[in-house]
């Protein structure tokens, strides 16, 4: 994928990488065509085989371009991918940039829609950290919405290969962030919740 605008210096990008096959593919590499470093946080799988991972870049050689961004599968698989810039946090490299995080997974009944959450995160040890959510299904047609309090930064959804969607909101000192996203039934999901260190 390629950035629809230019990246601005010493903002961050975290990118939420969806990816499926009967293998139980996973995601080796993201880079970017202008070389930052991007650093795995978070992975995991659902019953089904899905891995959600996140990862995450200060930029330095990347502003005032527009690198396309790229994730590598182990093997052949349905994959997708979204990418959010953000100013203001951390330029730390590494894991270095994470505060807390929390991740579930799990499967909605049959019939019925239902609301998917991650768990609360422990305590932000700073104020005004932010707490971004992120969701993955392996592609069931669902309409997803973000959850309450929470801002909606990509939608990929409703899709029969991959949907994602990436929310976002500011929280403070001391609070245990719990991400939701509304999601549709008999849908195989993973819930993430990581907040970001401030610059």
């Amino acid at each position: 994928m390629t950035p629809s605008a230019v990246l601005g210096a010493g903002d961050r990008l975290v990118v939420q990488v969806g990816v499926w096959n009967s293998a139980h593919a996973t995601t080796s590499t993201v880079t970017d065509a202008a070389g930052d470093a991007f650093t795995e946080v978070s992975h995991f799988a659902a019953a089904d085989g899905t891995e959600q991972s996140v990862w995450t870049a200060p930029i330095t050689t990347g502003a005032r371009t527009k690198p396309a961004i790229k994730a590598t599968p182990t093997s052949a698989a349905d994959i997708g991918i979204a990418a959010v810039e953000y100013s203001g946090l951390s330029t730390a490299t590494g894991t270095a940039a994470v505060d807390s995080q929390a991740h579930a997974v799990g499967h909605t009944g049959s019939t019925t829609p239902a609301t998917v959450a991650s768990g609360a995160t422990t305590a932000t040890t700073a104020t005004n950290e932010l707490a971004v959510g992120f969701y993955t299904d392996s592609g069931f047609g669902d309409t997803l919405t973000p959850g309450t309090g929470y801002t909606a930064r990509v939608t990929v959804a409703p899709t029969a290969d991959m949907e994602l969607l990436t929310e976002d909101q500011l929280v403070p000192a001391g609070a245990t962030p719990n991400a939701t996203v509304n999601t549709g039934a008999n849908t195989y999901w993973l819930m993430t919740t990581i907040t970001f260190k401030t610059g």
